[in-house]
């Protein structure tokens, strides 16, 4: 069975090299819908018994791991040296430099292994996370799986 938590934040970034007005700086209203699989606990009388994971532990994980960290920053590719050199002038502005260029695709698949890390079978469920749906624009959206994760997560 999957469960699927919703969180949002707003932030920056530029995409360099892009042909499109994406070169520039902008920022956008990002959503994220996290899905996490995994059987019902079926241990008696515990708080978790009858669900895969409490939604509760899911916006947890997400708030810390996800939101807290990039909510009113600016995303930068560490080879982004115009930005770079801005950052380290202005260390007082909330940024995240990443290895990556910061795709919707990129960012889709940081944000899995920010949240995989954290997500713990502790019943023996089989819990873990299913994928990671990132919409940059309401009508623009990726999703990245584990598969995905797994072919990325050296670069990320």
């Amino acid at each position: 069975m999957k469960v699927i938590k919703e969180i949002q934040w707003d932030m920056g970034h530029r995409v360099t090299n892009h042909h499109s007005q994406c070169k520039n700086l902008h920022g956008h209203r990002y959503r994220a819908e996290i899905c996490v699989e995994g059987n019902l606990v079926n241990i008696t009388g515990i708080s978790d018994e009858g669900m895969v994971i409490d939604f509760g532990d899911i916006k947890k994980i997400a708030t810390e791991q996800v939101h807290d960290v990039l909510d009113h920053g600016f995303m930068v590719w560490d080879k982004d040296k115009v930005l770079t050199e801005f950052f380290n002038k202005n260390k007082d502005q909330k940024h995240i430099v990443v290895p990556f260029v910061p795709t919707s695709e990129n960012i889709a698949a940081w944000i899995f292994g920010q949240l995989d890390r954290h997500i713990k079978d502790k019943y023996g469920t089989g819990l873990r996370l299913f994928s990671v749906k990132l919409w940059e624009t309401p009508t623009s959206i990726v999703v990245c799986t584990r598969r995905d994760f797994e072919k990325l997560k050296d670069k990320l």
